[in-house]
């Protein structure tokens, strides 16, 4: 905006100071003079209304310039404003579903809540119960464990027991020796079948040589199957002549004059039930395992796997499996 230049004094402005101090002139001049200075200011004043017309409209366009500018920005700025309004109406309503959602899913999260601390709950109980009931299973167990520990050494007193009497009933029978084959008789006369069986396999003996002799049943009677002899020799050294010169000689009925069918004659050591039982078992061992050779010597029970390997003795069927697991 222009302003009006400040007040100047023109040429052309009267003086008016020194009117009063001039001389008076008559009417006309007076007059003239008056319309004079009134044209002079007139002119003055048309001229300082032209210069301020010109300077309002300067000013004027200015304003309008300014204003035109102002309402662009304004309504570019109100533009900007609407698509602001609308975008945060549209994510007001996206943040409104979203809010929709999220307090659905609240729910739902409450809903699972309360069913996890029901399920809370019932492990919690559920673990106090097992945990009870544990401590009940561990009481149990050491009980269970003593008693495993008190049967394994019954068991472990019970075999050494077994094993003694065993070897004590085995120890009895040192001296026997167990004929199987030789065929019953009416009115036999078994000491005079030894006496024959010994002088056929070169073995010196008397009467007195033969303590005790007679037939044994056995617990399960085959028919068709003779009845062992047992004879008590008088020595050991007699009865284990008597066993390996008979194995020596294969002997059979037809040897020592029996009549019919010649049948072989087997002259074994007396053993108990038990090694009865374990030769059997150590025997199908020995087949199943390459084990060369099974024998007794004095009741005693005997494998071998080969001619360098060492005899082992073998007094149960546990000593067959440390030997399995051993291989």
């Amino acid at each position: 905006m222009q302003r009006s230049p400040p007040n100047k004094r023109h040429d052309s402005d009267p003086d008016l100071s020194n009117i009063s101090i001039r001389k008076r002139k008559n009417d006309h001049d007076i007059t003239e003079s008056f319309q004079s200075f009134t044209d002079t200011i007139f002119k003055k004043m048309d001229s300082w209304k032209t210069e301020f017309d010109k300077n309002l409209s300067q000013i004027n366009h200015t304003l309008n310039d300014i204003i035109k500018k102002d309402l662009t920005k304004l309504k570019e700025d109100s533009m900007e404003l609407k698509t602001e309004i609308k975008n945060a109406r549209k994510e007001y309503t996206e943040v409104k579903a979203c809010v929709a959602v999220l307090s659905a899913q609240q729910s739902e999260m409450q809903k699972d809540i309360i069913t996890l601390q029901k399920s809370v709950q019932f492990n919690s109980d559920w673990h106090d119960e097992t945990t009870k009931k544990i401590e009940v299973l561990s009481e149990h167990t050491k009980k269970t464990d003593n008693l495993k520990s008190e049967i394994n050494n019954l068991k472990l007193q019970n075999q050494q027991l077994n094993r003694q009497m065993n070897i004590n009933e085995q120890r009895d029978r040192l001296l026997n020796v167990e004929l199987v084959g030789i065929p019953e008789s009416i009115n036999e006369d078994l000491n005079d079948t030894i006496f024959k069986i010994c002088k056929h396999i070169g073995v010196a003996v008397n009467i007195n040589d033969i303590l005790q002799v007679n037939r044994v049943s056995p617990k399960v009677k085959l028919p068709g199957r003779s009845r062992v002899i047992i004879a008590k020799m008088k020595s050991r050294l007699l009865k284990d002549n008597l066993i390996s010169l008979s194995r020596k000689n294969r002997l059979s009925t037809e040897d020592i004059g029996l009549a019919g069918e010649s049948r072989p004659i087997f002259i074994n050591e007396h053993l108990t039930s038990h090694n009865k039982q374990l030769l059997k078992k150590c025997k199908d061992f020995a087949k199943l395992n390459q084990y060369q050779f099974v024998w007794t010597k004095n009741g005693r029970i005997f494998v071998r796997r080969n001619d360098t390997s060492p005899g082992l003795q073998i007094f149960d069927e546990e000593d067959l499996k440390k030997i399995i697991t051993k291989q």
